[in-house]
């Protein structure tokens, strides 16, 4: 039996202790906001920090779930996070397979313009009016065809494309395999890592999706969960509106605010465990060479 000398040991117990620390320091904010919005909102209100529910209440929830279009808008960021996911995974892997070539003519033409587009933006309104004359105004669409590829994500599929050893698609070909064949066949099942790991950023920004639904949407039933917790939002902070309401509105305010929190966060959040095995390896394959 190996024996374990007694400062390596102190070592990883210094170690296990710091991480369980940092780990703890990391999670709190969120547990706060999770155990606030459960707390009845005069407790709240009155800026105690609990570590477990006090007076346990559902009622931040309850106003946010029955926000009237809250089920239609729910589903249209379902939809945006799971279809515009899709498609700019698709794109992305389409476009960052071939430029990863250098046999290929004019890939580094390509991939000087993709690294362009990353430094130098068209802007707000050049970018307005080609969703206008798209026709995509007031559609879902208009937050998923326009955000479709990432030039960030792009230059990591490439620089992992150039990592896989060439004799794959060599012995790929003498089997009989065209180009789409290698790419789908063997390319895209060996890349698993960076692609769940683009997986994740392209869903985590389709889910947070704001600005530009504040930008091309004013049809209610298109908002986006975001766009719709901010309404909710200012109608509660609203004076006015609150000068309507009972004395509690104010109060109870605050309690939705955190519950907005935890509404647009632990969906998003849930996702993160089936990627997580892929998430550091494949940032980290992605990064080996340019």
């Amino acid at each position: 039996m190996k024996r374990i000398r007694p400062a390596s040991l102190a070592f990883d117990i210094c170690n296990y202790i710091g991480l369980a620390l940092l780990a703890a320091l990391m999670v709190f904010p969120f547990w706060s906001v999770l155990v606030s919005s459960l707390t009845a909102p005069h407790l709240v209100h009155e800026g105690a920090i609990m570590l477990w529910p006090k007076q346990i209440t559902g009622i931040a929830f309850e106003t946010i779930f029955n926000t009237p279009n809250f089920i239609k808008v729910f589903q249209n960021t379902i939809f945006i996070t799971v279809i515009g996911t899709f498609v700019s995974m698709v794109l992305s892997v389409m476009l960052g397979y071939p430029l990863s070539k250098k046999r290929l003519k004019g890939s580094q033409v390509m991939i000087f313009i993709v690294f362009f587009t990353m430094m130098f933006h068209g802007g707000i309104i050049p970018s307005y009016l080609i969703v206008k004359s798209l026709g995509l105004m007031n559609t879902l669409w208009s937050l998923i065809i326009p955000n479709a590829i990432n030039a960030f994500n792009i230059i990591i599929l490439i620089s992992f494309f150039r990592t896989l050893p060439e004799e794959l698609e060599d012995s790929a070909r003498i089997d009989g395999c065209n180009d789409f064949g290698i790419l789908f066949r063997i390319m895209v099942p060996v890349s698993m890592p960076i692609l769940a790991t683009l997986t994740l950023f392209y869903a985590v920004a389709q889910w947070n999706m704001f600005f530009q639904a504040v930008m091309y949407i004013s049809n209610p039933n298109n908002f986006t969960l975001q766009v719709l917790l901010r309404q909710l939002l200012l109608v509660l902070t609203s004076d006015a509106i609150a000068a309507s309401l009972s004395e509690d509105a104010p109060r109870i305010g605050v309690t939705v605010k955190l519950a907005m929190i935890v509404v647009s966060t632990v969906p998003i959040l849930l996702v993160y465990p089936f990627l997580q095995k892929h998430f550091t390896k494949g940032m980290m394959l992605g990064s080996i060479k340019g």
